[in-house]
């Protein structure tokens, strides 16, 4: 069942009455705690509708949410999806994740894979620059890394996405 606006986040969604607002690992993403949970539920999702559905909701929530964009345009293809100009200032991981998922969106897969394995090794956990980044990519053969890229996601997100 795909998230809708009349549901609203769930239980897990984490939704502060004050201060930033976070996503699952407890990076702060947004100040707005509905975007930031639906953003959780993107996380969370078990197939890319789901993850596209909830991003989309972030972004309704808080067009300003970057990570949140960069998701919703690398998987929908539609750059209409920008944040404004008000936005705050990005902290480290979230331009490595907007610079991994842009480049999976732009077919540079090598390139993607590498800037993946850094952003992953500094992060420990982003599902969905490892799920974004893997059905992005062109199957190059055996040894291509995607798969097993998606399969190593930690327990708190073991679940990658199905076809």
């Amino acid at each position: 069942m795909q998230p809708s606006p009349s549901q609203g986040p769930s239980h897990h969604d984490h939704l502060p009455a004050t201060g930033p607002a976070v996503e699952d690992h407890g990076r702060v993403v947004t100040a707005n705690p509905r975007a930031a949970a639906w953003y959780g539920r993107a996380q969370r999702a078990a197939d890319l509708q789901r993850a596209t559905a909830a991003l989309r909701l972030a972004v309704s929530a808080d067009p300003d949410f970057g990570v949140a964009v960069a998701d919703l345009v690398a998987l929908t293809g539609t750059p209409d999806h920008q944040p404004a100009d008000g936005r705050r200032q990005a902290m480290n991981w979230e331009r490595h994740h907007i610079e991994v998922v842009a480049t999976a969106a732009a077919g540079q897969a090598t390139r993607a894979a590498d800037l993946l394995r850094e952003h992953l090794a500094s992060v420990g956990c982003d599902p969905l620059a490892v799920c974004i980044t893997a059905r992005l990519q062109p199957p190059t053969g055996p040894g291509d890394d995607f798969e097993d890229l998606a399969g190593q996601l930690p327990g708190c997100h073991a679940t990658p996405w199905v076809a």
